[in-house]
């Protein structure tokens, strides 16, 4: 009856698996990073953002451990489409959410007009929100046991992790003063694979951590 009490909880993740895609989907990103749509379509890079949340939702879809029907009445692939679309959908909007979300800097402005870092400022708001929609997508769909704790640390280290490539790049005149000097084809790659990479460390801390939690609960309830 003890032993029970030590059989690890199952991820709903295969994370050796998601990791393995997210480095295929990482070649895909830096491969397309020439691709534009047609101007008269749009003059905004839509297009690589989108490509930024399809790709990393498909990642997630591939290593699920239960391909199953997940919903009563959706089958497996009409949901996990679902998914994908909306992940990319949200992520093609990211940038002018964070646009408009950084109307929370409003206080300091002068201050970052001053020092240039209204670049940054925009970038790391627009990190946040994307890692919040996001996650409350991953949430909605398959991860339903995360929580509010988990939310925060998904958000902190996207934001962290963004905040970390844009000061790596600026010793290499990536970014100086929030203005970039490098090519955009090669900056994107370089923040969107960090953020990628957070975002992924935070599920797989948010399941271990509860899998702990767990684990400290029904040995408590057998002392």
């Amino acid at each position: 009856m003890w032993s029970c009490y030590n059989l690890p909880a199952v991820k709903a993740i295969r994370y050796g698996l998601h990791f393995a895609t997210l480095t295929v989907a990482a070649v895909i990103f830096w491969l397309a990073k020439d691709l534009y749509l047609p101007y008269w379509i749009s003059n905004f890079d839509f297009f690589h953002y989108a490509l930024m949340g399809a790709l990393h939702a498909i990642c997630i879809v591939v290593s699920l451990r239960d391909h199953r029907a997940t919903h009563p009445i959706i089958a497996f692939p009409i949901y996990a489409l679902c998914f994908v679309m909306l992940a990319t959908i949200l992520s093609a909007a990211t940038p002018i959410l964070g646009l408009w979300g950084s109307i929370v800097w409003t206080p300091l402005d002068d201050i970052l007009r001053e020092k240039h870092l209204g670049g940054y400022a925009i970038l790391l708001t627009g990190s946040a929100i994307g890692a919040s929609g996001y996650w409350l997508l991953v949430r909605l769909f398959w991860l339903k046991s995360l929580r509010r704790a988990d939310w925060l640390r998904t958000a902190t280290l996207c934001v962290t992790a963004t905040f970390l490539a844009e000061l790596a790049l600026g010793m290499f005149d990536g970014y100086v003063r929030g203005v970039a000097k490098l090519n955009a084809d090669i900056i994107s790659p370089i923040l969107t694979v960090a953020w990628w990479i957070a975002f992924s460390i935070s599920l797989y801390w948010s399941e271990i951590s509860e899998q702990t939690s767990q684990s400290t609960q029904a040995m408590e309830s057998v002392t």
